[in-house]
């Protein structure tokens, strides 16, 4: 039976049509992805609570009651001061100050880690400023500094023949309180991951804290 000149435009703008629409569906799916669908994806990613800012809680400190004094350490980790703070009672107490220019969210992280430990043995966090850039993370001073350089700058040698020298018992000390430390931390479920004696430090009583 013939076609009906009718029946074949019929036909023919039926298979135009799905020609021009499995067309569009191939090149127009992919331009609207790149345009939509990564703004999605970027807005979900920033929605990700595991990518969620810091919030200041109970731990946030005014800065005006941080006074930074003088500069006793600088590297990689950013710099620490040594300053002063005034407590709730209006006492004055030392104090180290941690602060960290770039990638200051780290730093933050850390302090957060900190707000968790309740030990004599790791070193203790007095507050975080964390509403001024860049951040504050106040901590307690170790007036001697790291282990690494406080056992160094205790071993007798031919350059510091009459210095301070540590005894057995004091070395033994030493040892006990890191180990004391990390087992609380190990207690705790917490994994260090960098124990070295640059990462400890002394106060002046000679006591040794992890950091």
């Amino acid at each position: 039976r013939e076609i009906s000149p009718q029946a074949r435009v019929t036909i023919y703008l039926l298979v135009t049509g799905s020609v021009f629409l499995l067309l569009s569906i191939m090149f127009g799916a992919p331009y609207y992805y790149y345009k939509y669908g990564r703004s999605d994806t970027k807005a979900s990613i920033s929605k990700n609570p595991n990518y969620e800012l810091y919030t200041p809680d109970q731990w946030e400190i005014d800065k005006d009651s941080v006074t930074l004094n003088k500069l006793i350490g600088q590297g990689h980790f950013g710099q620490v001061y040594q300053g002063v703070i005034k407590l709730s009672d209006g006492t004055l107490k030392q104090c180290a100050v941690k602060i960290r220019t770039t990638h200051p969210t780290d730093l933050l992280q850390e302090a957060s880690i900190m707000k968790q430990f309740q030990c004599y043995h790791v070193i203790q966090l007095y507050g975080i400023c964390s509403r001024i850039r860049p951040p504050y993370v106040v901590m307690e001073l170790m007036d001697n500094g790291d282990l690494k350089n406080y056992l160094y700058r205790h071993r007798q040698s031919e350059l510091n023949p009459n210095g301070p020298t540590l005894t057995e018992s004091g070395m033994i000390q030493l040892a006990l309180d890191v180990a004391d430390g990390m087992y609380y931390l190990s207690d705790q479920k917490f994994v260090h991951r960098d124990l070295a004696a640059r990462n400890c430090l002394v106060n002046g009583n000679h006591t040794c804290k992890v950091g």
